[in-house]
């Protein structure tokens, strides 16, 4: 019978606040302008074009990702209870 390995109980990332999504969703912004930044004189390759598209298609993603972020943590579903939070719009 195998074991569940063991963790420490402050190792547990699976819900992140707003601060730290908005922080990591920053961190990628900030990678894929700098590969885009990169890409400029790669003009010769066969792909550079699919790779360029590719590129700014997740950067677009992920700038709507930090504004929706942004929105969601100004409503500061936080302090009131998070099972009390309603969310815009609805």
């Amino acid at each position: 019978m195998e074991t569940e390995p063991t963790r420490p109980l402050d190792d547990d990332h699976d819900l992140l606040n707003f601060d730290e999504t908005g922080g990591r969703l920053r961190t990628e912004i900030a990678a894929v302008e700098a590969t885009l930044s990169a890409a400029e004189g790669e003009g010769a390759e066969a792909d550079a074009g699919e790779r360029r598209a590719a590129a700014e298609a997740r950067l677009a993603a992920l700038r709507a990702a930090l504004a929706r972020n942004s929105r969601n943590a100004a409503a500061r579903p936080g302090a009131t209870g998070f099972l009390t939070y309603v969310p815009p719009g609805r």
